[in-house]
């Protein structure tokens, strides 16, 4: 799965480096980037559909390669995998939908790992303030209260981003309150907070390795290093 682990961790030194990951048909993209230096994966692009002829084209009749202008953003895997160290997401129809039915598609992400993210609790009433040293970029928020029983979902938790806060991404400092008047009243009679997950675009890590010589492609769930061939391996 989409993972922060220690398979690359020699090669992602600058936040600029795009690592492309292909997963093929039913197939699990698989990222990873490397934890012991603080970093957390963030989503640049995602497609699911085919925008190359060759790409997962293996044993597929010509007829299913042909249409390469199949485009359909994924924003799924930004809203699964932002932040976060490890992360799976497949790569099928009933996840993305089909843009191009007949036509066999692949998932492609293209992300970089950032330094690890920050997180901003502000109870309600009070005005969040949102600092970073180069641009921010919200990863995802919750105006509510999602730590005990009131306004609780019973079904698995999806974390809401209200359309404000995206006001603050790219800003180096942003203020926004933690209000109904702002967000809507989800609970009446709960006190609130407001919630916010968020990286700094363009902050790089202290300590760095050599940059990367070469772009480095994950198939399936297979990965290989210059250091250790572990085929089939995902840490």
């Amino acid at each position: 799965g989409l993972k922060c682990g220690k398979v690359i961790s020699l090669h992602l030194c600058f936040i600029s480096f795009r690592i492309p990951d292909v997963a093929c048909g039913a197939q699990a993209a698989s990222l990873a980037v490397s934890s012991d230096l603080g970093k957390v994966i963030s989503v640049v692009k995602a497609n699911y559909g085919r925008l190359d002829s060759k790409k997962c084209s293996r044993r597929r009749p010509g007829r299913q390669l042909r249409n390469v202008q199949c485009s359909n953003p994924a924003n799924q895997v930004s809203e699964q995998c932002n932040g976060k160290r490890r992360c799976s997401i497949r790569a099928v129809n009933s996840v993305f939908g089909d843009p191009c039915r007949g036509t066999y598609k692949y998932l492609e992400v293209d992300y970089v790992c950032q330094a690890g993210g920050k997180n901003s609790v502000t109870c309600e009433g009070s005005t969040a303030q949102l600092k970073c040293g180069k641009v921010i970029s919200i990863i995802k928020a919750n105006y509510g209260r999602l730590d005990g029983r009131k306004c609780f979902q019973t079904s698995t938790p999806r974390p809401l981003t209200p359309f404000s806060v995206h006001r603050c991404d790219g800003k180096q400092t942003c203020s926004i309150r933690a209000s109904n008047s702002v967000f809507g009243d989800p609970c009446r009679g709960t006190y609130k907070y407001l919630e916010v997950d968020y990286i700094c675009q363009g902050e790089e890590l202290e300590a760095c390795f050599s940059p990367p010589k070469q772009t480095r492609h994950f198939h399936m769930l297979s990965v290989e290093t210059s250091q250790e061939k572990n085929k089939g391996t995902v840490w």
